[in-house]
């Protein structure tokens, strides 16, 4: 491969000045691609963006093994553990989805350049959206139900096992439908006009980008972005918070009228609190480049260079939710130590039976009946530190307790 040496093209469209030793051949052999981000740039992308793609993948794929040693040990006990470790289930899919993705973000960011050709494209949208639509209604949905379960107890339907998964599979739906229409209209354009290399033998080759864009028209993507900015951020965001704001006040309330209640309701504040300003931190950065660029294509006002920068920046916000939301909601979560518990007590009744002697003990045990609860168990949803506690039904009727605590 020749040396190359990028000079400026000193007409009007040139963008940028650039000096390399290397590129990577565009298709067209007199074509070369913009030059990687390298140096301070290089170490600034891609530190952060690694960082993440490590936390995310390490965590969720440890929760999803978590969840099938779970169910695999439990098989049809595992509805002991309540509908919330659907929600979990499901959130810690799509954010391992959305993580593994992160690789190809990286590489167009640094490249400066979309190798992957217009399948990649597609693909990227796809896992793109799923981010803001799957997770941000699982999460909502999530947020309603402990909700329902603290303010509305009397209503147990909602926190059915078959009406959680059944509520999951549509969502799931809505979401690829509603992206669907930019996956398919998703495709890869070149820019040229940015400027040129001369090799050692005086030959110029013009620099051309290729970008992974959504295809669409001025006027469906005004649409189409205005339809997710309701449906992706400002719904959601008003909805989480009015149901974790009345979580709280029905709680403080109740402990005012109980003076002897249990509830740990300062803990309960606080990780409320912590969940909901999580999900503000990582969806308002992202969102706000967005609406001020709908608001410059529906009044003509002029993008400059620090608002692409700032777009750039605000993408790796969705990356932090999904590398990062499963310590909130699988590693903090009561129902997910209730299933330890709950392996751990059918393995120690396993033992006992493979050591006792005697056909009368032996039935005794076969009429053992594990009932996992949590005192306050609506409450226990919202807070990782209550204590779960285990209840084991012999068939002589006598009853043994084993406490988990915080």
């Amino acid at each position: 491969m020749e040396d190359y040496t990028c000079c400026p093209n000193m007409s009007e469209n040139s963008a940028y000045i650039w000096k390399a030793v290397w590129m990577l051949p565009a298709s067209n052999s007199d074509e070369f691609p913009p030059p990687p981000l390298s140096g301070k740039a290089f170490a600034q992308t891609a530190i952060p963006y690694s960082i993440l793609f490590v936390i995310g993948i390490l965590g969720n794929t440890a929760v999803l093994v978590y969840v099938y040693f779970i169910i695999r040990s439990l098989k049809s006990s595992v509805t002991a553990l309540g509908n919330t470790f659907v929600y979990v289930v499901a959130l810690c899919a799509v954010d391992l989805l959305v993580t593994v993705s992160i690789p190809f973000s990286l590489s167009n960011t640094i490249l400066n350049n979309w190798v992957f050709g217009v399948f990649g494209c597609k693909l990227h949208w796809a896992v793109e959206l799923s981010n803001k639509m799957c997770s941000t209604f699982i999460l909502t949905a999530l947020a309603f139900d402990r909700y329902m379960a603290i303010c509305h107890p009397e209503n147990k339907r909602v926190h059915q096992m078959k009406q959680t998964i059944a509520i999951t599979v549509f969502l799931a739906s809505l979401s690829i439908a509603l992206i669907l229409p930019v996956v398919i209209s998703a495709t890869v354009r070149s820019f040229t006009g940015l400027g040129y290399y001369i090799s050692q033998d005086e030959e110029k080759h013009s620099v051309v980008k290729y970008m992974c864009v959504d295809g669409m028209r001025r006027d469906v993507k005004l649409l189409v972005v205005g339809f997710l900015l309701v449906f992706a951020f400002i719904l959601p965001c008003t909805l989480i918070t009015f149901f974790y704001t009345n979580i709280i006040i029905r709680l403080r309330r109740q402990q005012r009228t109980m003076s002897q209640s249990r509830i740990p309701v300062r803990r309960i504040t606080i990780y409320t609190l912590v969940v909901t300003l999580f999900y503000l931190f990582c969806q308002i950065p992202f969102w706000l480049p967005q609406i001020y660029g709908i608001a410059c294509m529906v009044f003509g006002c002029k993008i400059g260079s620090s608002y692409i920068i700032l777009t750039y920046y605000s993408h790796l916000f969705p990356f932090i939710s999904a590398a990062i939301n499963w310590i909130f909601y699988a590693r903090l979560n009561s129902q997910f130590k209730k299933g330890l518990v709950l392996v751990t007590e059918r393995l120690i009744r396993k033992r006992t039976r493979s050591a006792q002697n005697g056909a009368s003990r032996e039935r005794d045990h076969d009429d053992l009946a594990l009932d996992l609860i949590s005192r306050m168990d609506d409450v226990v949803a919202m807070c990782p530190n209550c204590e779960a506690q285990l209840i084991l039904k012999p068939g002589n009727g006598q009853a043994l307790s084993l406490s988990v605590p915080s």
